[in-house]
């Protein structure tokens, strides 16, 4: 085979891939599940080119260093959506200016496969933002009302298929508005984001905490019976407790929260179930103004 037909084999061959994976990055899309480390085309059928190898550089705490992925653009470069790192990356305005993407520019069908692949990296990385600020809130960074309603018919039909329980831990602030009212507004928000970070803090990593409306919040707690919920509620206690010996003085209040749990099984009415965690928040937040503990 001459050098030319073995040339336009191997461009056919990447096109083919390239148009293959596309239709594939289409179809992900789609279903909200693509993973820019699938798009086989991007490093398939091509020569790795190392930029630590290239420079001569010996700076192995850059995150390109030694890295079995060649983009080096896309990691610590102009690229990335991130912050520069590197002492070669930091003299170019633009990688698109360095030897090392210079060395693959010079084949124009792996460039286009490599311009797709920074145009599909940002894509994602733009969706995985607007998506955060959709479902998270944003002084707190619990997830939102919003993302409860979108995920607990997906939760509820898990434990109906798995015959697990879930639970609910509804949460309130005592003496909020006195706070807001005593202290302003801007200590009101600190407030919120402490007693957030204690929430999130205490509850496993399997369960979701988030910011039900105002100074109220909810964690629900997966595959968990009422003995785990007893555990967080008191993990929770404790951490109020150090919180406000360390920090009641410079915030000029203490934080006090009143709780509400529920327990849902198979063939559990939700809006029953978060009924029933609410009233018994507001009935230990009755009981703490008259006195009972």
């Amino acid at each position: 085979m001459s050098d030319k037909k073995a040339h336009e084999k191997k461009i056919n061959i990447l096109l083919e891939r390239l148009n293959r994976d596309i239709e594939e990055f289409i179809r992900d899309s789609i279903e909200s599940s693509f993973d820019i480390q699938k798009v086989s085309f991007l490093s398939n059928g091509c020569e790795p080119v190392r930029c630590w190898e290239i420079k001569g550089c010996e700076k192995e705490k850059c995150p390109a260093h030694s890295s079995e992925d060649h983009r080096c653009w896309l990691q610590v470069g102009t690229l990335c959506g991130g912050k520069v790192q590197g002492e070669f990356a930091k003299k170019y305005k633009t990688c698109f200016e360095c030897d090392v993407l210079k060395i693959i520019s010079g084949d124009p069908v792996r460039m286009l496969c490599e311009n797709i692949n920074t145009l599909i990296f940002h894509l994602k990385d733009k969706t995985i933002k607007f998506h955060e600020l959709a479902i998270k809130d944003p002084l707190t960074g619990l997830y939102n009302r919003h993302f409860f309603n979108e995920i607990i018919e997906r939760e509820m039909a898990s434990i109906e298929r798995k015959s697990e329980t879930l639970s609910f831990i509804m949460i309130d602030i005592d003496h909020f508005k006195e706070i807001n009212d005593t202290l302003g507004h801007l200590a009101g928000d600190k407030v919120l984001i402490e007693a957030a970070t204690l929430i999130k803090n205490t509850a496993r990593k399997a369960d979701l905490a988030f910011r039900f409306g105002g100074d109220e919040f909810l964690v629900l707690l997966t595959n968990a019976d009422c003995d785990k919920t007893t555990n967080m509620v008191g993990r929770l206690g404790d951490a109020i407790e150090l919180w406000n010996k360390d920090n009641a003085n410079a915030y000029g209040c203490r934080l006090s929260f009143s709780i509400g749990c529920s327990t849902c099984g198979k063939e559990c009415d939700i809006h029953s179930a978060l009924k029933d965690a609410d009233e018994k928040m507001y009935q230990n937040k009755k009981e703490k103004k008259n006195g009972v503990k």
